[in-house]
Protein backbone atom coordinates (compact mmCIF):
# COMPACT_ATOMS: atom_id res chain seq x y z
CA UNK A 1 0.00 0.00 0.00
CA UNK A 2 1.17 3.28 -1.50
CA UNK A 3 1.54 6.11 1.55
CA UNK A 4 -0.84 9.15 1.39
CA UNK A 5 1.99 11.67 -0.03
CA UNK A 6 3.33 8.88 -2.68
CA UNK A 7 0.20 9.84 -4.78
CA UNK A 8 1.06 13.27 -5.00
CA UNK A 9 1.99 14.92 -8.29
CA UNK A 10 5.64 14.73 -9.09
CA UNK A 11 4.66 18.85 -9.22
CA UNK A 12 3.80 18.79 -5.50
CA UNK A 13 6.56 16.12 -4.42
CA UNK A 14 9.33 18.32 -2.86
CA UNK A 15 8.17 19.01 0.20
CA UNK A 16 11.05 18.89 2.80
CA UNK A 17 8.90 16.22 5.40
CA UNK A 18 6.79 14.40 3.44
CA UNK A 19 8.03 14.42 -0.60
CA UNK A 20 8.85 11.79 -2.39
CA UNK A 21 10.93 13.74 -4.82
CA UNK A 22 13.50 15.58 -1.87
CA UNK A 23 16.60 13.60 -1.60
CA UNK A 24 16.96 15.32 1.95
CA UNK A 25 14.14 15.46 3.20
CA UNK A 26 12.06 13.43 5.91
CA UNK A 27 9.87 11.09 3.99
CA UNK A 28 7.02 11.18 6.49
CA UNK A 29 4.78 8.47 4.95
CA UNK A 30 0.78 8.34 6.50
CA UNK A 31 -2.06 5.24 6.14
CA UNK A 32 -5.40 5.01 7.69
CA UNK A 33 -5.62 3.20 10.60
CA UNK A 34 -9.52 3.25 10.71
CA UNK A 35 -10.45 5.00 7.49
CA UNK A 36 -14.02 4.92 8.24
CA UNK A 37 -13.46 7.16 11.67
CA UNK A 38 -10.70 9.54 9.80
CA UNK A 39 -7.77 7.92 12.01
CA UNK A 40 -4.52 8.45 10.24
CA UNK A 41 -1.23 7.07 11.31
CA UNK A 42 3.09 7.46 10.36
CA UNK A 43 5.68 6.17 12.13
CA UNK A 44 9.07 8.34 12.08
CA UNK A 45 12.52 6.94 14.14
CA UNK A 46 14.93 10.88 14.58
CA UNK A 47 18.24 10.57 13.22
CA UNK A 48 20.70 11.87 16.53
CA UNK A 49 20.90 15.38 14.78
CA UNK A 50 17.35 16.45 15.75
CA UNK A 51 17.79 16.59 19.11
CA UNK A 52 16.60 19.58 21.33
CA UNK A 53 17.54 22.30 23.59
CA UNK A 54 17.58 19.58 26.35
CA UNK A 55 19.93 16.84 25.41
CA UNK A 56 18.25 13.45 24.93
CA UNK A 57 14.80 14.75 23.72
CA UNK A 58 13.70 15.17 20.13
CA UNK A 59 13.63 18.81 18.64
CA UNK A 60 9.91 20.83 18.96
CA UNK A 61 10.63 21.90 15.68
CA UNK A 62 11.23 18.54 14.00
CA UNK A 63 8.12 17.87 16.14
CA UNK A 64 6.09 20.76 14.61
CA UNK A 65 7.47 19.77 10.92
CA UNK A 66 6.24 15.85 11.29
CA UNK A 67 2.77 16.63 12.78
CA UNK A 68 2.64 19.44 9.99
CA UNK A 69 3.44 16.93 7.40
CA UNK A 70 1.21 13.96 8.82
CA UNK A 71 -1.81 16.41 8.81
CA UNK A 72 -1.28 17.58 5.51
CA UNK A 73 -1.07 14.13 3.86
CA UNK A 74 -4.28 13.00 5.70
CA UNK A 75 -5.79 16.05 4.90
CA UNK A 76 -5.38 14.82 1.36
CA UNK A 77 -6.30 11.77 1.64
CA UNK A 78 -9.51 13.29 3.72
CA UNK A 79 -9.95 15.23 0.38
CA UNK A 80 -9.71 12.87 -1.73
CA UNK A 81 -12.58 10.56 -0.10
CA UNK A 82 -14.64 14.18 -0.07
CA UNK A 83 -14.68 14.28 -3.80
CA UNK A 84 -14.98 10.74 -4.63
CA UNK A 85 -11.31 10.73 -5.89
CA UNK A 86 -9.29 7.94 -5.52
CA UNK A 87 -5.54 8.91 -3.69
CA UNK A 88 -3.54 8.39 -7.25
CA UNK A 89 -6.02 10.32 -9.52
CA UNK A 90 -4.34 12.39 -11.98
CA UNK A 91 -5.48 15.74 -10.76
CA UNK A 92 -3.02 17.82 -8.76
CA UNK A 93 -3.85 18.94 -5.74
CA UNK A 94 -2.21 19.85 -2.47
CA UNK A 95 -2.96 20.83 0.92
CA UNK A 96 -1.36 23.26 3.34
CA UNK A 97 -1.39 24.44 6.67
CA UNK A 98 -3.73 27.65 7.46
CA UNK A 99 -3.41 26.80 11.25
CA UNK A 100 -1.26 24.61 13.43
CA UNK A 101 -1.52 24.68 17.41
CA UNK A 102 0.63 22.71 19.30
CA UNK A 103 0.94 21.72 22.53
CA UNK A 104 3.86 19.93 24.16
CA UNK A 105 2.80 18.00 26.94
CA UNK A 106 5.99 16.65 28.55
CA UNK A 107 9.08 15.90 26.46
CA UNK A 108 9.37 13.44 23.58
CA UNK A 109 12.22 11.25 24.40
CA UNK A 110 15.21 10.31 21.07
CA UNK A 111 16.17 7.00 20.29
CA UNK A 112 12.88 5.51 19.36
CA UNK A 113 9.91 5.31 16.93
CA UNK A 114 7.28 8.63 17.01
CA UNK A 115 3.83 7.70 16.61
CA UNK A 116 1.81 10.28 14.75
CA UNK A 117 -1.70 10.25 14.85
CA UNK A 118 -3.93 12.25 13.09
CA UNK A 119 -7.97 12.64 13.23
CA UNK A 120 -10.16 14.02 10.50
CA UNK A 121 -12.61 16.34 12.36
CA UNK A 122 -14.16 17.98 9.43
CA UNK A 123 -13.72 17.62 5.37
CA UNK A 124 -15.46 20.81 3.16
CA UNK A 125 -14.12 21.65 -0.07
CA UNK A 126 -12.22 23.84 0.40
CA UNK A 127 -10.10 22.90 4.41
CA UNK A 128 -10.07 20.14 6.61
CA UNK A 129 -9.67 20.04 10.53
CA UNK A 130 -7.93 17.75 11.97
CA UNK A 131 -6.80 16.67 15.24
CA UNK A 132 -2.88 15.51 15.72
CA UNK A 133 -1.16 13.79 18.17
CA UNK A 134 2.64 12.31 19.14
CA UNK A 135 3.47 9.56 21.21
CA UNK A 136 6.77 8.14 22.41
CA UNK A 137 7.70 5.00 24.20
CA UNK A 138 3.39 4.69 24.36
CA UNK A 139 3.12 7.82 26.29
CA UNK A 140 1.48 10.97 23.96
CA UNK A 141 3.91 13.99 24.67
CA UNK A 142 2.30 16.36 22.09
CA UNK A 143 -0.81 17.31 21.24
CA UNK A 144 -2.45 19.51 18.27
CA UNK A 145 -4.75 20.87 15.78
CA UNK A 146 -4.56 22.02 12.48
CA UNK A 147 -6.73 23.45 9.59
CA UNK A 148 -5.21 22.35 6.25
CA UNK A 149 -6.73 24.26 2.84
CA UNK A 150 -6.90 22.62 -0.49
CA UNK A 151 -4.73 24.21 -3.42
CA UNK A 152 -5.65 23.40 -7.03
CA UNK A 153 -3.39 23.58 -10.12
Amino acid sequence: MKAFQENYSLSNSHCFGCGYSNEQGLHIKSYWHDEEKGIAVARYTPQSEYTGGFPGNVYGGLIAAVLDCHGNGTAYAAGCKFFGLPLDHEEPMRYVTASLHIDFLRPTPMGGELELWATVVETTEKKVLIDLSLTADGKETVTGKMVSVLIKK
